[in-house]
């Protein structure tokens, strides 16, 4: 039993030298506050172990229960131990620096700053009067620092509205050249299929003229390809039609190499050799006839020049002539009743003598003999030569019968020929 209490009290000890370790304050505040109110006789003693009692099986109240011998002793903190944070003390940390404020502008520099964004003009020395007799007076209101700040940063706005403003326009710009790349790579795209249906569709020869003159799908060759496809409508008209509206393009298109423009000639001559072989021609007895005719009309006027009737013809329409053909100044000429006809329509029979009218489908065409004035649809017509009578017959030019049937006449050597504009 002594061990017992030996044990105990050693173990008590422990804990009292390691709290005096970890509080040594506490410890000293605590040890010196018991030596004041301990009793001298007790104080003499000291803190050591007290004597056993004479029954040694009694444990003095005062001591407390023994612990029992089974209980594991407590654990006691190591006196080793470093403290915790709270108890650390805190490292110096030197306080930041505060940034010293900037100082407050003058007037003076105020107004110059000001003046140096506006610049010169007769606002800036107003200005410039206005701000001197202010600061002169010292300002007392604070009115014209006011003024000035304001004056600044709505400069300022400006500016960077400014700056904003052109960004935007920059954008645009970007925006409108991605759009121009977009559209430019989609006609690459269309480039080739366009090539592979003219070369199917119109010609071998003008594809492959198209492609060394640089076709990429864009410009006047793309538009050129687009009006010549209009006419390819499956026909072999259409076809050789198509040919030749595209290549006679080509050839004044200053696109072409020099033997690229022979080959362009060559190849519309040989298509326009197809094209009027497909068109219904007259006897030859008929033809003889109608060129002695006029022969005969170019023999009694110095304006008028004889001219084949072969050398029209027409890619639209049957073109029949009853009546010759002849040129009046450079005018085509041709009789009124052949016109009418070309038209699909009539001559109509007028009270005046001197007035002519063919009348067709959609067209009232008016004129008057002598006159180059007509009036096609109530719509007054200057036509290239007046309307002329020889022998009894009334002659009208041939512009202006096709403009009023929407066609159109295109020169090949001494060829005439007449296609509807599409």
């Amino acid at each position: 039993m002594c061990k017992a209490v030996k044990r105990g009290l050693t173990l008590l000890l422990a804990a009292l030298l390691a709290v005096c370790a970890l509080f040594p304050s506490v410890a000293l505040e605590g040890e010196s506050a018991g030596l004041e109110n301990e009793p001298p006789e007790a104080a003499s003693e000291g803190a050591g172990t007290e004597e056993p009692s004479e029954n040694p099986g009694e444990v003095d109240p005062a001591e407390g229960d023994t612990p029992d011998e089974s209980r594991e002793p407590e654990e006691t903190e190591d006196p080793a131990e470093e403290p915790s944070e709270e108890e650390r003390p805190a490292e110096n940390v030197e306080p930041a620096a505060e940034e010293p404020a900037e100082p407050e502008k003058t007037l003076e520099e105020l107004r110059d700053e000001l003046l140096a964004i506006l610049g010169e003009g007769e606002e800036a020395e107003t200005i410039r009067a206005e701000a001197d007799r202010l600061i002169a007076l010292g300002d007392p209101n604070g009115t014209l620092r006011s003024y000035l700040e304001g004056a600044i940063r709505l400069r300022q706005m400006q500016y960077e509205m400014q700056q904003l403003q052109a960004e935007l326009e920059q954008l645009a710009l970007s925006d409108e050249s991605l759009a121009a790349m977009d559209q430019a790579a989609a006609a690459m795209e269309n480039a080739d299929e366009t090539l592979e249906r003219i070369r199917s569709e119109v010609s071998e020869a003008a594809a492959r003229l198209m492609e060394n003159a640089g076709y990429d799908g864009t410009g006047d060759l793309a538009a050129m390809a687009a009006s010549a496809l209009n006419y390819a409508d499956g026909t072999e008209t259409g076809r050789q039609l198509a040919a030749i509206i595209l290549l006679d393009s080509l050839s004044g298109s200053g696109l072409l190499s020099e033997a690229g423009t022979v080959t362009a000639a060559d190849e519309i001559r040989a298509a326009l050799g197809r094209l009027t072989a497909l068109t219904p021609g007259m006897t030859e007895s008929e033809r003889v006839r109608l060129e002695r005719a006029s022969q005969a009309i170019a023999g009694v006027s110095n304006l008028a020049e004889p001219m084949s009737p072969g050398w029209l013809v027409s890619a639209d329409r049957r073109l029949t002539l009853t009546e010759p053909v002849f040129t009046y100044n450079g005018a085509i000429m041709l009789s009124i009743g052949d016109a009418a006809a070309f038209a699909g329509g009539r001559v109509v029979d007028m009270e005046d003598n001197d007035a002519v009218v063919i009348q067709g489908s959609g067209i009232v065409l008016e004129m008057i003999k002598g006159s180059s004035d007509a009036y096609l649809n109530d719509k007054l017509k200057k036509m290239p030569a007046p309307a002329l009578v020889f022998d009894g017959v009334c002659y009208v030019p041939l512009d202006t019968v096709l403009e009023s049937c929407g066609l159109a006449r295109m020169t090949i050597d001494n060829i005439q020929l007449i296609y509807p504009v599409k």
